[in-house]
């Protein structure tokens, strides 16, 4: 009876150890992917602030300006919550996300778009 027990509680180390090392893959997944869209905020937070200071020595334009013409389109799809309304548009073929059609560059990963009407 004792070998039975000892190989049970060996099984169930075993399923243990197993569940472990896939929580472990999982979470190394996990951070990669936030590492990657930490990435990609800072990119377009530098991209942003870039376009924001550029029309600002260019044509004067305000942060004023910039918050109403944010709220502006915050409310295109009815809610002020923060979020871009999704566009209609093409995929990505590269990252998958919807570009407008008037893009010749993705602009979530810049991958260069073909047939731009």
């Amino acid at each position: 009876m004792s070998f039975l027990w000892d190989w049970l509680q060996q099984e169930q180390i075993g399923d243990a150890q197993a569940r472990i090392s896939a929580a472990r893959f999982d979470a190394k997944a996990a951070l990669d992917e936030i590492e990657q869209l930490q990435q990609r905020v800072d990119r377009l937070s530098l991209l942003c602030q870039a376009m924001f200071e550029e029309m600002e020595k260019t044509a004067g334009f305000s942060e004023a300006r910039l918050k109403e013409r944010m709220l502006e389109i915050d409310l295109r799809d009815g809610k002020r919550d923060g979020r871009l309304a999704p566009s209609t548009g093409n995929k990505c073929p590269d990252c998958g996300h919807i570009i407008t059609k008037v893009r010749s560059n993705c602009f979530w990963c810049g991958a260069k778009l073909t047939g731009v009407t």
